[in-house]
């Protein structure tokens, strides 16, 4: 199976000579895509509904428990990144720490897997492709394996689960505590001659 990953892994990275435009692009994605996430949450928060609200407590909430599990895996099956034991060609700079899953595609997949539950299957679909590009960007770029992308899949599921037993059990009381203070912050901001 190692072997497999490893075959996988080298057919799929940069190599010693990449197509320069293929690099930038793949460093791009790696770099940056990641943002759309935080980025779906906050807009989904401001744009107001109760109902919308509650999805984007659903998926922070995920997101929270899948990086703990995630956190927890590494400690206690830490497998090295590829340039960590010289295998194939790194683009990035990247920290020393732990492979398995891929937090990048962990967040995409999590994503995925609340959207599909609450039956958004559009966003959900989005979520899949920008997420397998996110994939391929980050064993192309050389900091994970492919089998790093499947172990995020199967961490998402057990979070995105949990967080909505959650959010359907406790999620309308604990965003109508956090829309209360949101107001409380924003009636103190908006005081006259403050600055």
């Amino acid at each position: 199976m190692l072997a497999l990953d490893t075959e996988l892994f080298l057919a799929l990275n940069a190599g010693a000579s990449p197509n320069s435009y293929v690099a930038l692009f793949a460093i791009a994605v790696t770099r940056f895509v990641i943002f759309l996430v935080p980025c779906y949450i906050v807009v989904l928060w401001i744009r107001g509904t109760r109902r919308r609200r509650l999805l984007a407590f659903a998926l922070a909430l995920a997101l929270a428990i899948a990086m703990v599990i995630s956190f927890a895996i590494g400690f206690i099956a830490f497998r090295p990144r590829p340039f960590m034991v010289s295998l194939g060609h790194s683009l990035v700079d990247h920290r020393p720490n732990a492979s398995l899953p891929s937090n990048h595609a962990l967040a995409f997949a999590v994503g995925a897997a609340v959207l599909a539950l609450v039956r958004q299957y559009g966003m959900a679909c989005l979520a899949i492709v920008i997420g397998a590009l996110v994939g391929w960007s980050r064993v192309y770029v050389g900091v994970h394996y492919p089998s790093d992308l499947f172990g995020a899949i199967i961490v998402a599921i057990p979070a995105a689960l949990i967080s909505l037993a959650v959010t359907a059990r406790h999620g309308a009381s604990i965003v109508a505590a956090v829309e209360t203070l949101q107001r409380k912050v924003q009636i103190r901001l908006a005081r006259p001659g403050r600055r």
